[in-house]
């Protein structure tokens, strides 16, 4: 028997195309910012699979904040090296 539920990364992608419309409504400029939040939860996506949620967006809003915290997180470290 095959899978019954699509995994995540197919989720993902579900997603990233339900989602097409809007992006080709941005500013250009702005496309990239999009699409850097989509890599950001492809970067999370062993993790976000292992929740096997019924809606795709909870972990891809959670993967998407994880990425962020920790990218914070390097930034303030910077620089507070910086100041030291």
């Amino acid at each position: 028997m095959g899978r019954t539920t699509p995994t995540y990364r197919d989720a993902l992608s579900s997603l990233e195309d339900e989602y097409a419309p809007y992006r080709r409504a941005l500013r250009r400029q702005h496309r990239p910012a999009f699409d850097a939040l989509f890599e950001k939860a492809r970067a999370h996506a062993d993790a976000a699979g292992h929740v096997n949620a019924t809606d795709p967006r909870v972990p891809f809003l959670l993967s998407i904040a994880l990425a962020q915290e920790r990218e914070l997180r390097e930034l303030r470290a910077e620089v507070d090296a910086l100041r030291s």
